[in-house]
């Protein structure tokens, strides 16, 4: 809105890039490859579960072939792991007559589905990495309307503030993969610097440097506005909208490390049925962040209204009467205890993997268990 009331021809402009990046994007169709549909990956671990509870009362003895029902389970033509261990979901894989897809399931999805609730973890504990870097990136933008954006004779509209941890984002991806992963894998001896687990802890302390940032900012910010008197007033052009570069920058490499880590984990580490899907999950728990982040707020202000005079800490509009640099130390301690949790459960996984074997293959036969 604000870029059409500047420029009349401004839709036109986008127009015109969208329709060029569309003939860009269909020029290279020939190039791309192209893989048939398989089916969702949801659909099939679903029913390795309700296979597995519909013969919850079998038995599964060491002389029962589990046999794949048919090549198409086998994709991408993909080694799968087994473990060693006996579990219930290995009694989906039980014949008992009924070859339906939601009674017998092949080896292959069973594999899938025991990847798959490995990962879990690291999915639910990345969510919570995930909630203080929304409601950073939101508050912040915000912040920034309310200070001084002129840079001489020149003012960036507040609309624009969000092209800030946009154009460092592309600053520090080639940054990233011309200088700092060259450095790490001589450091590390791995060919992608650091493992994805690793970038996305690495993500998530950015990410508590980043609320610390902006608590001590907000807390000098808040502190001009109170000696100019402009307490009554939304605004505070006392202090330039720059003083929110470095939390911009923090905030860009949480997303570079935690977001991009997480997708690289799971092209590694899902099943391959999964794989394509890695950025939809990876926005999927970004999505569910940002809800969690609004319950978050509307918790902290019903809790902060009893000791603050009925006045919670992000109540109303006006920045310069709020507490948003005490909030930002809660995100800061939120995003901290988030980092630990996500520590636990990314080394459980990794020895958990350590304990995988191949998979016993026997005259073409599969068998559950030893």
């Amino acid at each position: 809105m604000v870029l059409l009331r500047s420029c009349p021809n401004s839709a036109n402009f986008s127009l015109v890039a969208y329709l060029h990046g569309l003939l860009m994007a269909a020029s290279g169709v020939r190039f791309y490859q192209m893989r048939n549909p398989t089916g969702s990956p949801l659909t099939r671990i679903l029913q390795v579960i309700l296979a597995a509870l519909r013969k919850r009362h079998s038995i599964i003895h060491d002389s029962v072939a589990l046999q794949e029902i048919g090549e198409a389970v086998c994709l991408d033509g993909e080694d799968n792991l087994y473990t060693k261990r006996k579990e219930f979901l290995d009694k989906a894989c039980i014949y008992a007559g009924d070859t339906s897809p939601w009674s017998f399931c092949s080896t292959t999805q069973l594999d899938e589905t025991k990847v798959f609730l490995r990962m879990l973890p690291i999915f639910i504990s990345s969510l919570l990495i995930f909630m203080p870097f929304t409601l950073l990136m939101t508050l912040t933008i915000q912040v920034g309307r309310t200070m001084d954006r002129r840079i001489g004779t020149f003012e960036i509209s507040s609309a624009s503030l969000i092209a800030i941890p946009i154009a460092l984002h592309m600053f520090l991806q080639p940054v990233s993969s011309r200088f700092i992963t060259p450095f790490l894998r001589r450091m590390t001896g791995d060919k992608h610097g650091i493992s994805p687990l690793q970038r996305i802890c690495a993500g998530s302390m950015c990410g508590a440097v980043a609320a610390c940032v902006g608590a001590l900012v907000e807390s000098k910010r808040k502190a001009l506005a109170e000696g100019h008197h402009l307490t009554r007033t939304e605004t505070n052009d006392t202090m330039s909208v720059f003083w929110l570069v470095i939390q911009f920058l923090l905030l860009s490499a949480m997303e570079l490390g935690s977001f991009n880590g997480l997708v690289e984990f799971i092209k590694r580490e899902a099943p391959p049925g999964m794989k394509p899907a890695a950025p939809a999950v990876q926005s999927a728990l970004v999505g569910f962040a940002s809800w969690l982040a609004c319950i978050f707020i509307k918790i902290v202000n019903r809790h902060t209204r009893y000791y603050q005079g009925g006045r919670g800490w992000l109540d109303g509009s006006n920045f310069n009467r709020t507490n948003l640099d005490r909030f930002f130390l809660l995100l800061a301690a939120f995003e901290f205890v988030a980092l630990i949790n996500f520590c636990f459960w990314a080394r459980k996984y990794a020895k958990e993997n350590k304990n995988l074997v191949p998979r016993l293959e026997d005259e073409g036969h599969n068998y559950c268990g030893q």
